[in-house]
């Protein structure tokens, strides 16, 4: 069976050349890697191609301009393999693709979840990373819907599925998942198959990355089956409110609403980062606190403009 790595990228000059080594030092080649490059203007392309001119690995790129969906699937069609193991532009340990493929060739699986690992280099990227990323301890194999920086799948199961959802900007591989489980297909998780990322390092940028998130979730009405527990967000965020109505309606309330959201945003907080005070990171708390807001109001906020637009119109793309 011909097997495959395909990824996109899109203007990512800084970090392409850790992610093409971590290619090259794989203890398994696949038959092609291809990838796809989605308009970059900061010498990701020529990157590229200065890669494809001198590795004897068989690799190819395209330039496919649109959303990442669109990327991923021209570059399946492009590499025209059986077993397809997906990633982005981060540094894939050298036994990734052999951990990620074997389930699918023994006939095991159409789809295997791999993991993911920070990368990081200082301890305020630690501490972002920790609010960002989930513990292995948290995953539910049964259940776990793999993020697209580590899957490998049949490429029966991706065309069953009809690829991934081109009318999304992001969110594409939640719904890939779903789908795929809506198919009845089996999943394995292989959580040796390690992709190792960079996490955003600022609160301007994780604000950005995850409402972008939460804009194409309430476009495809991923309130129950997110992994993003809009739910619980909603619940904690608008108990709050309620509670603070209360005490201004009825003063004789006020000293115990103040108490109990003095509290209860104690206790939330201490939730929230709970993985950077285990890590006893204590001087990033500070910061980490101002993180973990700046999600949770992205997502709120993301969340209930996703599910506007799509009513207002079609998704975009």
């Amino acid at each position: 069976m011909r097997t495959a790595i395909v990824a996109t990228v899109r203007n990512e000059a800084s970090r392409i050349g850790e992610f093409l080594a971590s290619l090259e030092a794989q203890t398994r080649k696949p038959d092609v890697i291809v990838v796809t490059d989605g308009g970059s203007t900061d010498g990701t392309q020529q990157a590229l191609s200065d890669f494809a001119a001198r590795t004897p690995l068989g690799f190819r790129w395209a330039a496919v301009p649109g959303n990442r969906s669109r990327g991923r699937n021209e570059a399946i069609r492009i590499a025209e393999a059986d077993l397809i193991a997906v990633t982005d532009v981060s540094v894939v340990d050298p036994i990734w693709f052999e951990r990620i493929i074997e389930p699918l060739e023994r006939g095991e699986a159409d789809v295997v979840a791999g993991w993911y690992q920070l990368l990081v280099d200082t301890p305020r990227e630690r501490a972002v990373g920790l609010l960002t990323q989930w513990s292995l301890s948290q995953v539910r194999p049964e259940t776990f819907l793999p993020s697209s920086r580590s899957v490998a799948f049949t490429r029966a199961a991706w065309e069953r599925v009809g690829g991934y959802p081109e009318d999304l900007a992001t969110t594409e591989d939640t719904v890939f998942d779903l789908r795929l489980r809506e198919a009845g297909l089996r999943f394995a998780f292989e959580p040796r198959a390690v992709v190792r990322w960079r996490p955003a390092t600022t609160v301007r940028s994780t604000y950005t990355m995850y409402r972008q998130f939460a804009v194409s979730d309430g476009e495809a009405r991923l309130f129950l089956f997110s992994q993003s527990r809009y739910g619980l967000l909603y619940l904690v965020y608008g108990g709050a409110l309620v509670l603070l109505v209360l005490g201004l309606l009825w003063p004789v309330l006020f000293a115990y609403v103040v108490v109990a959201l003095v509290l209860g945003g104690v206790a939330y907080l201490g939730y929230r980062i709970g993985k950077v005070i285990g890590a006893r990171l204590w001087r990033q708390i500070p910061y980490a606190i101002g993180v973990a807001l700046a999600m949770d109001i992205s997502r709120l906020a993301g969340y209930a403009r996703g599910r506007f637009r799509r009513r207002r119109g079609p998704v975009r793309t």
